[in-house]
Protein backbone atom coordinates (compact mmCIF):
# COMPACT_ATOMS: atom_id res chain seq x y z
CA UNK A 1 0.00 0.00 0.00
CA UNK A 2 1.25 3.38 -0.87
CA UNK A 3 1.66 6.03 2.00
CA UNK A 4 2.84 9.14 2.49
CA UNK A 5 3.19 12.14 5.10
CA UNK A 6 2.54 15.50 5.03
CA UNK A 7 1.39 18.53 7.50
CA UNK A 8 -2.16 19.31 7.50
CA UNK A 9 -1.63 22.18 9.99
CA UNK A 10 1.54 22.70 12.71
CA UNK A 11 1.27 20.71 15.37
CA UNK A 12 -0.92 17.98 13.13
CA UNK A 13 0.80 15.01 11.17
CA UNK A 14 -1.62 13.29 9.29
CA UNK A 15 -0.69 9.79 7.78
CA UNK A 16 -2.79 9.19 4.52
CA UNK A 17 -3.27 5.75 2.91
CA UNK A 18 -4.12 5.09 -1.10
CA UNK A 19 -7.52 5.97 -0.38
CA UNK A 20 -7.61 8.32 1.36
CA UNK A 21 -7.98 7.53 4.61
CA UNK A 22 -6.88 9.20 7.55
CA UNK A 23 -4.25 7.36 10.26
CA UNK A 24 -1.17 7.55 12.20
CA UNK A 25 0.00 9.61 14.78
CA UNK A 26 -1.59 13.09 15.49
CA UNK A 27 0.59 15.85 17.24
CA UNK A 28 -2.18 17.25 20.31
CA UNK A 29 0.06 19.40 22.08
CA UNK A 30 3.99 20.15 21.56
CA UNK A 31 6.33 22.39 23.70
CA UNK A 32 10.42 23.44 23.82
CA UNK A 33 12.55 24.72 27.08
CA UNK A 34 16.50 25.65 26.14
CA UNK A 35 18.73 25.90 29.53
CA UNK A 36 20.86 29.11 29.54
CA UNK A 37 24.69 28.87 29.34
CA UNK A 38 24.57 25.04 28.57
CA UNK A 39 26.58 25.08 25.20
CA UNK A 40 28.96 22.97 27.27
CA UNK A 41 26.75 20.10 28.07
CA UNK A 42 25.14 19.19 24.70
CA UNK A 43 25.75 20.46 21.26
CA UNK A 44 28.07 19.96 18.41
CA UNK A 45 31.59 21.10 17.54
CA UNK A 46 32.40 21.49 13.91
CA UNK A 47 36.34 20.45 13.18
CA UNK A 48 38.18 20.19 9.65
CA UNK A 49 36.78 16.63 9.43
CA UNK A 50 33.62 16.98 10.26
CA UNK A 51 31.27 17.55 13.30
CA UNK A 52 32.25 16.43 16.78
CA UNK A 53 29.90 15.57 19.63
CA UNK A 54 29.92 17.51 23.17
CA UNK A 55 28.68 15.43 25.30
CA UNK A 56 29.13 16.33 29.08
CA UNK A 57 29.15 14.31 32.17
CA UNK A 58 27.29 17.07 34.02
CA UNK A 59 24.11 16.31 31.47
CA UNK A 60 22.35 13.38 34.08
CA UNK A 61 22.83 16.04 37.13
CA UNK A 62 21.48 18.60 34.87
CA UNK A 63 18.56 16.67 33.87
CA UNK A 64 17.91 15.65 37.15
CA UNK A 65 17.27 19.00 38.56
CA UNK A 66 15.99 20.59 35.49
CA UNK A 67 13.83 17.78 33.62
CA UNK A 68 10.70 17.56 36.19
CA UNK A 69 10.60 21.47 36.19
CA UNK A 70 10.74 21.75 32.71
CA UNK A 71 8.10 18.59 32.08
CA UNK A 72 6.05 19.71 34.21
CA UNK A 73 5.50 23.40 33.39
CA UNK A 74 4.57 21.62 29.54
CA UNK A 75 2.04 19.41 31.09
CA UNK A 76 0.74 21.79 33.36
CA UNK A 77 0.12 24.34 30.36
CA UNK A 78 -1.75 22.20 27.82
CA UNK A 79 -3.86 20.21 30.91
CA UNK A 80 -2.26 16.78 31.57
CA UNK A 81 -0.41 14.79 33.70
CA UNK A 82 1.90 11.60 33.61
CA UNK A 83 -0.89 9.35 34.88
CA UNK A 84 -2.84 10.72 31.31
CA UNK A 85 -0.16 8.78 28.89
CA UNK A 86 -0.33 5.20 28.34
CA UNK A 87 3.32 5.56 27.22
CA UNK A 88 6.60 7.40 26.97
CA UNK A 89 8.32 7.67 24.04
CA UNK A 90 11.98 9.31 25.11
CA UNK A 91 15.30 10.23 22.88
CA UNK A 92 17.42 7.48 23.73
CA UNK A 93 20.40 9.56 24.29
CA UNK A 94 22.49 6.71 25.72
CA UNK A 95 21.91 4.49 29.04
CA UNK A 96 22.72 7.55 31.39
CA UNK A 97 19.76 9.42 30.04
CA UNK A 98 17.39 6.71 30.53
CA UNK A 99 18.33 5.74 33.55
CA UNK A 100 17.97 9.76 34.87
CA UNK A 101 14.45 9.68 32.96
CA UNK A 102 14.04 6.50 35.27
CA UNK A 103 14.75 8.04 38.17
CA UNK A 104 13.31 11.67 37.91
CA UNK A 105 10.22 10.84 36.27
CA UNK A 106 9.59 7.48 38.53
CA UNK A 107 8.99 5.60 35.55
CA UNK A 108 9.72 2.24 35.31
CA UNK A 109 12.15 -0.09 32.45
CA UNK A 110 8.83 -1.61 30.95
CA UNK A 111 7.71 2.30 30.32
CA UNK A 112 10.67 2.95 28.40
CA UNK A 113 11.04 -0.34 27.15
CA UNK A 114 10.78 1.52 23.30
CA UNK A 115 13.37 4.10 23.96
CA UNK A 116 15.43 0.78 25.28
CA UNK A 117 15.08 -1.59 22.54
CA UNK A 118 15.50 1.23 20.06
CA UNK A 119 19.14 2.66 21.86
CA UNK A 120 20.05 -1.44 21.84
CA UNK A 121 19.20 -1.65 18.23
CA UNK A 122 20.68 1.45 17.34
CA UNK A 123 22.34 3.38 19.45
CA UNK A 124 21.76 7.35 19.55
CA UNK A 125 21.44 9.16 16.65
CA UNK A 126 20.98 12.56 18.12
CA UNK A 127 17.55 13.76 18.84
CA UNK A 128 16.15 12.50 15.36
CA UNK A 129 16.55 8.73 17.17
CA UNK A 130 12.84 9.91 18.87
CA UNK A 131 11.38 9.30 16.16
CA UNK A 132 12.78 5.71 15.64
CA UNK A 133 11.32 5.03 19.20
CA UNK A 134 7.85 6.57 17.69
CA UNK A 135 7.85 3.97 14.75
CA UNK A 136 8.92 0.52 17.55
CA UNK A 137 6.34 1.62 19.33
CA UNK A 138 3.56 2.23 16.60
CA UNK A 139 5.06 -1.17 14.97
CA UNK A 140 4.54 -3.05 18.56
CA UNK A 141 1.16 -2.09 18.50
CA UNK A 142 1.19 1.19 21.32
CA UNK A 143 -1.81 2.94 21.05
CA UNK A 144 -3.57 6.03 22.54
CA UNK A 145 -1.84 9.06 24.27
CA UNK A 146 1.73 9.29 24.79
CA UNK A 147 4.34 11.46 25.94
CA UNK A 148 7.39 11.89 23.47
CA UNK A 149 10.62 13.52 24.61
CA UNK A 150 13.52 14.94 22.50
CA UNK A 151 17.21 16.28 23.80
CA UNK A 152 18.88 18.56 21.87
CA UNK A 153 21.90 20.94 21.63
CA UNK A 154 22.07 23.96 24.23
CA UNK A 155 20.73 21.56 26.57
CA UNK A 156 16.95 21.70 25.14
CA UNK A 157 14.04 19.52 25.57
CA UNK A 158 11.35 19.25 22.93
CA UNK A 159 7.71 17.98 24.39
CA UNK A 160 5.13 16.46 22.31
CA UNK A 161 1.54 14.80 23.69
CA UNK A 162 0.97 12.33 20.34
CA UNK A 163 -1.75 10.18 19.72
CA UNK A 164 -0.65 7.13 18.81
Amino acid sequence: MSKSWRWQRPGLLLHNTRNGARAGPRVVASGEWCWGNTEHIMGWDIKDDGFGIVLSPELPSLMKRALAPALDDFLDRNGFSLSDFNGFLFHPGGRKVLETVEEVLGLTRDQLRHSWEVLRRHGNMSSATVLFVMEHAIQSGARGPHLLAAFGPGFSAYFAAVEL
